[in-house]
């Protein structure tokens, strides 16, 4: 159910772009930039607890508190200069259940505003490093705009599929006639977990185009350098601990089977360590991800010790 403000917004020639959390915040980090940097202003939401989990409490100096439920929020932009009117559609959440229902509320939304397109932003994990310049790569709901795209600085996707949100509104879009576009950023493998601004620019440089807009981009180019030298230590630090467990797992011959059980036995634990650390990564991004948070917790035996941690993601300052 919508709960859009009063008014007649009389939109021109609009275009719906939405997002929701994927890897590396790719889709949401372009569309929220546009958005903020447009100075979109919110005209209301959907209102849709039944389509999410919440697992959990949090406490706050003994007492017991329900978080919130993730948000997801409809903005407005109306272009002065041309017409070309935006709507900016973003979820906080993937929902927990009932994809299908919850596309078919935003694309009435998206019918009422009389939206003509749509875009949808993601990301792609490929063999690429860090600093370089990641290529986006395009699907589209019709074979229509699959020519359109051919005539911009995309690589069109071969066979596969795009998960989550990002991916299943161009499908219930297509039922519906609704044209729409996924754009997704290349990102690294090993950054899937960890926002990548890099990304979501490339990103949103070929959105600016198709939307005839243009915004500052100094702001971005400072994540991007900040994002660099994070990515930069974590790296190091991941070749120092792969060197340091190689030394440990091939020592010198005639190693007592004690110390290969015990250098087994550390290396086991940082593996379990890092397994961890990357679901809890995915959780702070996609609030679907919690069950699989804590069925991992409790299988490993580890929900005591992480348990702060575990209910600190579901204090309102966290969503």
């Amino acid at each position: 159910m919508s709960s859009l403000a009063e008014g007649n917004f009389n939109l021109n020639d609009a275009t719906m772009v939405a997002a929701w959390p994927g890897m590396g915040h790719v889709g949401v980090g372009a569309v929220g930039y546009l958005k903020e940097m447009l100075g979109a202003r919110e005209i209301g939401g959907l209102d849709l607890p039944e389509l999410f989990d919440l697992p959990g409490v949090y406490v706050e100096k003994g007492l017991a508190q329900l978080p919130r439920f993730p948000e997801s929020q409809f903005y407005i932009w109306r272009n002065v200069e041309t017409e070309g009117d935006i709507v900016f559609f973003l979820g906080e959440s993937q929902p927990s259940r009932k994809g299908y229902d919850y596309a078919s509320e935003v694309l009435d939304v998206a019918v009422d505003l009389k939206v003509n397109r749509i875009f949808t932003c993601a990301a792609a994990p490929a063999a690429i490093r860090h600093r370089q310049k990641p290529k986006v790569l395009a699907v589209a709901n019709s074979p229509q705009l699959l020519e359109y795209l051919k005539r911009h600085d995309v690589v069109l996707m071969g066979d596969g599929s795009i998960s989550g949100m990002n991916g299943l509104l161009l499908g219930v879009a297509a039922e519906r006639g609704i044209g729409a576009i996924c754009l997704l950023g290349q990102l690294p493998y090993y950054t899937v977990t960890i926002p990548n601004p890099r990304s979501s620019k490339v990103v949103l440089d070929v959105l600016c185009k198709m939307l005839s807009v243009s915004v500052d981009m100094s702001n971005m180019n400072l994540l991007i350098r900040e994002s660099d030298d994070e990515i930069d230590q974590l790296v190091k630090s991941s070749e120092q601990m792969e060197e340091m467990m190689g030394n440990m797992t091939l020592g010198p011959s005639g190693m007592p089977p004690e110390s290969m059980d015990k250098s087994k036995s550390i290396e086991d634990e940082i593996r379990i360590r890092r397994h961890i650390e990357k679901l809890f990564k995915q959780t702070e991004q996609d609030r679907s991800k919690v069950s699989e948070l804590k069925a991992e917790l409790d299988k490993l035996d580890l929900f005591t010790e992480y348990e702060d941690r575990f209910l600190g993601l579901f204090k309102k300052g966290n969503q």
